[in-house]
């Protein structure tokens, strides 16, 4: 969507800001459904079969179903997360975190009840921007020179 409107010419900043805005709010959303989702597809205890999807979703059962794991590594964070450089080095993760380097719902479950909020959302945003805003730019000079070049 965001080629399309790049190619019909649209305003470079406008599109920025629906993309990372859309982006930000289907964070927000998967941020308040993780748990329902996780629920579903832990509902099995072990889905027979042999494809990729379905050894992964064996493993993360397997991982979620052992709560004692889970215990010491939230132990581990709530520790750092009572210094200010363990909170800046939560947040500089959380931004890392929307980077296009892993998908929108497994960072946020890494950041399940880890950071707040209001921080979760500036960090979407800037996540989301340093990915988005640059590409959004160079498809709009792309444009531009492939127009003048074949007008």
């Amino acid at each position: 969507m965001t080629g399309v409107l790049v190619a019909q010419k649209a305003n470079p900043r406008i599109v920025s800001m629906f993309t990372v805005g859309m982006t930000t709010v289907t964070a927000i959303i998967i941020r308040k459904m993780q748990n329902h989702i996780i629920e579903k597809l832990t509902i099995q205890e072990k889905i027979e079969g042999n494809s990729l999807f379905i050894r992964i979703v064996n493993r993360v059962n397997k991982y979620f179903k052992n709560q004692e794991k889970i215990g010491t590594i939230s132990l581990k964070r709530e520790k750092q997360l009572e210094t200010k450089t363990g909170r800046i080095a939560t947040f500089l993760f959380a931004i890392f975190c929307y980077l296009p380097i892993l998908p929108d719902i497994v960072g946020t479950r890494l950041l399940y009840k880890k950071i707040k909020f209001p921080y979760f959302i500036m960090a979407v945003i800037i996540g989301k921007s340093i990915s988005h805003i640059p590409f959004i730019f160079v498809g709009k000079t792309i444009v531009q020179l492939l127009s003048t070049r074949l007008a």
